[in-house]
């Protein structure tokens, strides 16, 4: 079981807490052998998919070349000309295998780490002692027991591939020994064959070591982010803390946004309330508003609490439960009444003015 420097038992399984902070650290579960073996498979089966084409526009161009041969006076003018011409025609049968073979490779690695940015692996994860002092990171690199490890599982992979390669090659002794006797197109098939079987073998065995590996990783990764119990308790109480701060906060902003609910109640021309549910705080000022706005809203305890505000500063308050659940559920503090809701606001306003103009 692993332990800390201090001898303290990892017992715990890592926390999702501690598996992300790892991950941010550019710290996964990772086989180089899985990408290794996808490049060499598929990128193998793309090579022979577009080999004879290539290998026929190469012909070709060969041919153009040789026919033209005469003609071509080497220059140190004409030199660069002919090498820009050779590379372009090269670049164009090349490039578009190799970038499918980087696609398999960046697939590879995209199913093994998915995609995230390791947005503290340059900040937090620099050891500059081991900037600074070299021999302490060749140490580790040489005589650690990873390197001990990642040494006896490259002598396996040799041992297996050198197996298939032999096997492959002592089933058709007979035939490389007499190649030289056969036809130049046959020796060509012949050798095709080779390198088709030999890559088809060598990937199967390939993908068996990089199955292994990646399982090996995956459970190597585990054990080295497990926690002790005093860590976990730890990071429990730190989580705590956070959730209890941000319960604060946000008891904090209710609390202000209540305070501003009555603030702007004092200011409303009217109160609709449901009576006791809810309360819309309502303003029209004809002269600058092109519809009346709602300046507060609030339910239960702080709907009474309006209506203690508006009681105190004589706003008036008029009762109709459908017209304020109306508006109080389609509009928001400092947006304009709906459209739908103008004709009932409007009579209600126009009974507030009368009343005031009577006074």
């Amino acid at each position: 079981m692993a332990e800390t420097p201090d001898g303290m038992e990892k017992s715990e399984q890592p926390t999702g807490k501690k598996l992300g902070d790892a991950r941010d650290r550019g710290l996964v579960a990772k086989s180089v052998d899985f990408t290794s073996a996808a490049v060499l498979l598929f990128g193998g089966l793309i090579v022979f998919a577009f080999g004879k084409q290539i290998a026929d526009q190469t012909m070709s161009f060969m041919k153009l070349l040789i026919i033209n041969a005469p003609n071509v006076m080497l220059t140190e003018e004409s030199i660069p000309h002919y090498y820009t011409q050779l590379a372009g025609v090269m670049s164009i049968l090349i490039l578009p295998v190799l970038s499918l073979i980087a696609a398999i490779a960046f697939a590879a690695e995209l199913r093994q780490v998915g995609f995230h940015f390791a947005t503290k692996k340059f900040t937090e994860g620099l050891n500059f002692s081991s900037i600074f002092n070299p021999f302490t990171g060749i140490k580790k690199m040489l005589f650690s027991a990873r390197s001990m490890f990642e040494l006896g599982k490259s002598i396996i992979k040799l041992l297996i591939i050198g197996a298939v390669l032999y096997t492959v090659l002592d089933n058709r002794i007979e035939s490389i020994i007499y190649i030289s006797t056969k036809p130049y197109q046959e020796i060509g098939a012949f050798m095709v064959s080779i390198c088709v079987e030999l890559l088809w073998k060598i990937g199967l065995a390939y993908i068996v070591i990089a199955l292994a590996d990646y399982y090996y990783q995956k459970w190597k990764f585990t054990q080295d982010q497990k926690m002790t119990k005093r860590e976990v308790k730890d990071e429990s109480k730190q989580s705590e803390g956070d959730q209890q701060i941000k319960q604060r906060i946000r008891a904090l902003g209710r609390q202000r946004l209540k305070k501003i609910m009555l603030m702007r109640t004092k200011q409303a021309d009217v109160v609709i309330t449901n009576p006791t549910h809810f309360a819309v705080a309502l303003a029209y000022k004809p002269e600058s508003m092109s519809a009346p706005i709602v300046l507060a809203k609030g339910s239960d305890y702080l709907a009474l609490k309006m209506k203690a505000i508006a009681q105190e500063n004589n706003v008036p308050i008029v009762e109709n439960p459908p017209l304020a659940r109306a508006i109080f559920a389609a509009c928001e503090p400092d947006q304009e009444i709906p459209e739908k809701l103008f004709k009932a606001v409007a009579e209600v306003l126009a009974y507030i003015f009368r009343l005031r103009k009577a006074a």
